[in-house]
């Protein structure tokens, strides 16, 4: 049996299993993004993924899983099942949910991501992005504003990059989940004076922050994937920052799901933010003067940490030393994209 539909039936047996829950929880629909669907039926995901030139297994993972932990990965690679007579993969890529395409790269050497397509998935409560990376070829109706489905076809495994090879034996797909930190990300480019042409747009890896896609498998490989929100939020807070400013950014007019309570009309003076370790802003608490007192536009205050959970997976976002913390270049430049402080 094609491990793409056993991947389908795991996904219609929850439904099937649990019909009034799903209907009454909208159960998102999920489909594995390769045809290697394993993982639905067992929960192990360690067998499907593509190791780094180390061999170690958990290097694909997500992650500070490479150089000896001290470099991050912000996805999860998945090996091929199938290849040709010269080595090269043949899997089909899939769309993880319904969405719709946000961007398409088909120059390999314009990304580290090579070959690659973002989709946004604007139906749900948070609309997170997907992204597919690495890839052969990407099929020619696959362009930006076409919706696609949950399994549908988006183009062929493979091992395209941009300034680096990547050998045939290690063909794979990158695969990230998670949120688009700015929609003025030119102007956050020019600002930091990196090197060359940005030729992506919005859709720049260095905008997109991602998440462990594992625990958004892990809750639709168990029927408990009903809110994105919920999700998001779930992740453990390693530190809350309040930041003193009277803009809504548009991070947080893209994804309102994640404020605590409603922005006010008038009387906005800055923001009470939880962060995961790996610098995601998970939970928005708009302020007001009453809560900043007499702190100035773009004055940011740490409220307090978790220094467990900045053991695991900090991104550089907030560190700590001799007992002290600072803002890492990592949280920094998120601050930098989010509100465009300079």
């Amino acid at each position: 049996m094609d491990k793409r539909l056993r991947a389908g039936f795991a996904l219609l047996f929850l439904l099937a299993c649990g019909s009034a829950w799903a209907q009454q929880g909208n159960l998102i629909p999920v489909y594995w993004p390769t045809p290697d669907g394993e993982y639905f039926q067992t929960g192990d995901i360690m067998p499907l993924l593509q190791p780094t030139a180390s061999g170690r297994p958990e290097s694909g993972l997500y992650g500070l899983v490479r150089n000896g932990g001290t470099r991050f990965h912000e996805g999860i690679d998945l090996k091929p099942m199938g290849r040709d007579r010269n080595g090269e993969a043949t899997d089909p890529i899939y769309a993880a949910m319904a969405g719709r395409v946000a961007y398409v790269n088909r120059i390999a050497g314009n990304s580290g991501y090579g070959r690659y397509v973002v989709i946004e998935h604007t139906q749900l409560d948070v609309p997170v992005y997907t992204l597919y990376a690495h890839m052969a070829d990407i099929d020619s109706r696959i362009q930006a504003g076409v919706q696609v489905e949950a399994g549908g076809r988006l183009g062929r495994m493979g091992r395209s990059a941009g300034g680096y090879s990547i050998p045939k034996s290690r063909s794979h797909l990158h695969f990230e989940i998670g949120l688009r930190d700015s929609n003025r990300f030119q102007d956050f480019y020019n600002y930091k004076r990196y090197g060359g042409k940005n030729q992506h747009g919005n859709y720049n890896g260095i905008n997109l922050t991602g998440m462990d896609p594992l625990r958004f498998f892990e809750r639709a490989r168990t029927g408990r994937l009903t809110s994105m929100r919920e999700l998001i939020q779930s992740q453990p807070v390693a530190f809350t920052l309040q930041v003193s400013t009277r803009q809504a950014p548009d991070f947080i007019t893209r994804y309102p799901a994640l404020l605590t309570q409603p922005i006010p009309a008038q009387g906005l003076t800055g923001w009470e933010i939880d962060y995961t370790s790996e610098g995601m802003p998970i939970r928005w608490t708009p302020l007001t003067s009453e809560d900043v007192g007499t702190r100035r536009e773009g004055d940011i205050a740490l409220l307090n940490y978790n220094e467990e959970a900045l053991s695991h997976n900090n991104r550089d976002t907030l560190l700590i030393k001799n007992g002290k913390p600072s803002l890492g270049s990592g949280l920094k430049n998120s601050l930098q994209l989010i509100f465009g402080f300079r």
